[in-house]
């Protein structure tokens, strides 16, 4: 199949609430659990895709599976657990499932950029080590390309489970005990086009703020039109800038980086090198003004 692939980076955060919420700056509030509860939330956030004006995902439950210590498992890394193994199955020897409470909705994901974050679920679980998170899409999913013209976007293959493994140095406790868990979803990957259809195979993975590194500045002018790629041999990331020329970029592993700012014509790209991203941290370029 020949695919289109569309850029973007997605985080998915794991705190349970019932709240929905969008956000530039997070906040955390100290809360008590019950007896034998956790409590975890889930966020999710963007770095956007060119060439598409929406991405809407119909987000209807989410999931954590917990190994409660009372089942088998032989692999302390869960790499046995396959994704699909366990679809239709309240548990299985690695864990169980716990779901979640969500208000189902339909999220624009091309919204979400530049550090937003946005709050998709807030609820006590059970407690235990979270290895999963499963996200179920409902059949309301769709792509525009522009203001006028919108397209079906179902899923590849019909599965509409999207499955998380959680590495436990992507898990975050927050004051008060509470459990966060960022998923990038990245978009780019995601998105398959051929003979004029569109379908959704999400690629996801767990992220913690706290062992990634982060990349913001400002590119000018605003007629450039912009678009950031942040890359090296093995990652590569993108951003659309703000009106007022700001992106910020996250999750990126620990690395050095080259960063291109591709322009629209008649202005002329324009490549820096050697950024070096720290885990915790982040880096703030200069302002890029690009020239004709």
């Amino acid at each position: 199949m020949k695919t289109k692939q569309i850029k973007t980076a997605i985080a998915l955060s794991v705190l349970i609430a019932i709240a929905i919420v969008s956000c530039k700056k997070e906040t955390s509030t100290s809360t008590t659990a019950p007896a034998g509860k956790q409590s975890v939330a889930v966020y999710l956030n963007d770095d956007p895709v060119p060439n598409l004006l929406k991405v809407l995902v119909d987000i209807r439950y989410v999931e954590v599976k917990i190994d409660t210590g009372t089942v088998h498992h032989d692999d302390d890394y869960y790499n046995g657990d396959n994704d699909g193994d366990d679809d239709h199955q309240h548990h299985d020897r690695y864990g169980r499932w716990d779901t979640l409470s969500v208000t189902p909705r339909i999220y624009d994901l091309l919204k979400l950029k530049n550090g937003v974050d946005t709050l998709i679920a807030n609820a006590y679980a059970n407690s235990g080590k979270i290895t999963k998170v499963r996200i179920t899409l409902g059949s309301n999913n769709t792509v525009w390309t522009d203001s006028t013209h919108s397209y079906p976007l179902p899923l590849c293959d019909n599965n509409p489970y999207l499955y998380v493994k959680i590495k436990s140095n992507s898990i975050e406790t927050l004051p008060g005990g509470q459990i966060r868990i960022r998923i990038d979803f990245d978009v780019a990957k995601s998105i398959e086009f051929e003979n004029g259809v569109y379908c959704l195979k999400p690629k996801l993975k767990s992220y913690s703020d706290n062992t990634t590194g982060k990349i913001e500045g400002v590119v000018k002018p605003k007629a450039a039109k912009a678009l950031v790629k942040v890359y090296n041999a093995t990652d590569t990331a993108y951003a659309i800038p703000e009106e007022d020329g700001e992106y910020k970029i996250r999750g990126l592993k620990p690395a050095i980086y080259s960063v291109l700012y591709k322009a629209t014509a008649p202005y002329r790209d324009t490549t820096i090198n050697n950024i070096q991203v720290t885990a915790g941290q982040e880096k703030k370029l200069p302002l890029i003004t690009l020239h004709q």
